[in-house]
């Protein structure tokens, strides 16, 4: 499978991600995310992060970016703010993981949207990517159906690609969590979601009628959601190992060591995410039972703050340890 064929910015995932980046960055709560700002007058990576976050949740009812899913608009906030996490070294990351935790947590919000599924998605990178594409897949089936199968327009190769690629990832995961099975698998937990919303394999009967394959490179690469340039990418590249250092989920074969340690760490992971379950979630006593019953298995003003952002929030010079494993989406 293809680690690039989600990077279409006409996709709907693209456009309502780059929403959650920007839209609110600026009713954020400033006075509670100034403590992450070292330096006063420059705007701090987790600064930034807070401020996104809070402005998200305190408005969430205006989340209404991923227009059939709305109403599991909750679930796409875990991916989105998963995805943030991913982006910091990993040095940091045990600070950005109690920053999101924490400021999620003592939102307002907190009883109408959890974040239940980013604990979920800490046990393993690769689960957290497939349960992301499959999210995904079944937010942009709206408009590829409409375009492409109710009104005949013919795909580019790249969306002919997209959806192959797409319907063989479903494909997988329906043999792996049919019935229940691994149901505490983060992909399992997403496709059994996905099943709800589109039923008897929806999501399998989509294809392209037609394909065009001339002059669509420039066409695809640069113009993105609604004509303007492509602002974020939302693919998975991958080089061995995944952004977290776990094993990506197209590596072909390791060492002896290399398998030990792969079955060692999602166990060690999956007992610390029962951990941020019972201690920063509303979900203790279920976290509680499932271990007893299944084990472990498995700005200076908002008009500046603004323009910085759409310039270089995602500058990928200044992140070069994930700059091969994007997993969400990045500005270019």
């Amino acid at each position: 499978m293809s680690s690039e064929y989600d990077n279409i910015p006409s996709l709907t995932s693209i456009g309502s991600y780059s929403r959650m980046d920007t839209e609110f960055v600026s009713k954020g709560d400033q006075e509670k995310c100034s403590k992450y700002n070292k330096v006063s007058r420059e705007h701090s990576k987790p600064y930034l992060l807070c401020l996104r976050l809070t402005g998200n949740l305190n408005n969430y009812e205006e989340l209404n970016f991923f227009e059939e899913m709305n109403s599991y608009k909750c679930n796409y906030l875990n991916l989105w703010a998963y995805y943030q996490l991913s982006k910091f070294e990993e040095e940091e990351r045990s600070n950005i993981r109690a920053l999101i935790i924490d400021n999620w947590r003592e939102s307002e919000k907190y009883e109408i949207c959890d974040n239940t599924q980013f604990v979920f998605y800490l046990a393993r990178d690769a689960d957290y990517i497939k349960a992301k594409r499959l999210y995904d897949y079944a937010l942009n089936y709206y408009k590829l159906k409409e375009r492409h199968d109710d009104y005949d327009i013919a795909c580019n190769s790249k969306e002919d690609q997209y959806i192959r690629e797409s319907i063989q990832l479903y494909k997988g995961i329906n043999a792996e969590c049919e019935g229940n099975k691994n149901e505490l698998i983060s992909y399992c937990k997403a496709y059994n979601v996905i099943q709800k919303i589109h039923p008897d394999d929806r999501l399998l009967k989509l294809q392209c009628k037609k394909v065009e394959y001339e002059r669509e490179s420039s066409r695809v690469d640069s113009i993105g959601p609604g004509g303007a340039r492509e602002g974020h990418r939302l693919q998975g590249k991958f080089t061995e190992t995944s952004s977290f250092d776990l094993p990506a989920p197209e590596v072909a074969s390791s060492s002896g060591s290399q398998q030990a340690m792969a079955a060692s760490i999602p166990i060690l992971g999956i007992s610390s995410i029962f951990f941020l379950l019972y201690k920063f979630t509303g979900l203790g006593p279920m976290a509680r039972n499932l271990l007893r019953t299944k084990g472990i298995n498995g700005m200076n003003s908002h008009e500046e703050l603004t323009h910085e952002l759409l310039e270089s929030t995602y500058d990928d010079q200044a992140l070069p340890g994930i700059t091969e494993t994007y997993i969400g989406y990045q500005a270019t």
